[in-house]
């Protein structure tokens, strides 16, 4: 049976909804989500886990108990920009932005938070192994250098790593994240730091 043209211009109209909502959400350089796409997807799954870390006794259909965040931030981006250009930070961030993907599961959150940062949310991963996923993923950046015109350049980047606990939100989560970056780059960088 055909369709007409009302279901197909219905039709029509979906797609391009869906095409627009992806491009409000999706960070056009990286092509990995951007912030609004990031807290998006984040907001629900910390609401969730800490539901059900402050709630140990209710059970519920959906059972994760853990929620971590990754603040990533390349080394020395600034460096790579006024050194080779802005084209080669951009290129930096897209190498980073594809290890990631690469490396994380198909469940896991993974967007632009703003400049060189990227985030990571590890659905289903404590503390423990984060720090370990964060570690792996901390190698495959270093042995992943960018080719840029003649130049090999060696990207790396550090990490800071919280997990989000019956009184912590997804704010106090970002902070601690966040926190934790930070004394992996005044530390030496190219390191993973978990939050305190």
């Amino acid at each position: 049976m055909a369709i007409s043209k009302e279901e197909q211009r219905i039709i029509t109209l979906e797609q391009e909804i869906a095409r627009l909502r992806e491009q409000l959400t999706t960070d056009e350089l990286t092509k990995i989500l951007n912030r609004k796409g990031l807290m998006e997807l984040l907001k629900p799954w910390a609401r969730e886990v800490g539901f059900q870390l402050s709630h140990p006794d209710r059970r519920k259909a959906l059972v994760v108990r853990a929620l971590s965040l990754v603040f990533v931030d390349v080394d020395h981006f600034k460096k790579v920009n006024d050194t080779f250009g802005h084209q080669a930070g951009d290129l930096a961030l897209k190498s980073i932005a594809k290890v990631l993907k690469e490396n994380v599961r198909e469940i896991d959150i993974v967007g632009r938070y703003g400049g060189e940062e990227i985030v990571l949310g590890l659905i289903g991963a404590n503390l423990q192994d984060s720090r370990k996923i964060a570690e792996h993923l901390r190698v495959k950046i270093a042995e992943r250098p960018i080719k840029y015109k003649d130049e090999i350049i060696k990207i790396t980047a550090s990490f800071g790593v919280s997990a989000l606990s019956a009184d912590l939100n997804l704010d106090a989560l970002i902070k601690k994240a966040d926190e934790a970056l930070y004394r992996a780059k005044n530390s030496g960088r190219n390191k993973v730091v978990t939050a305190n």
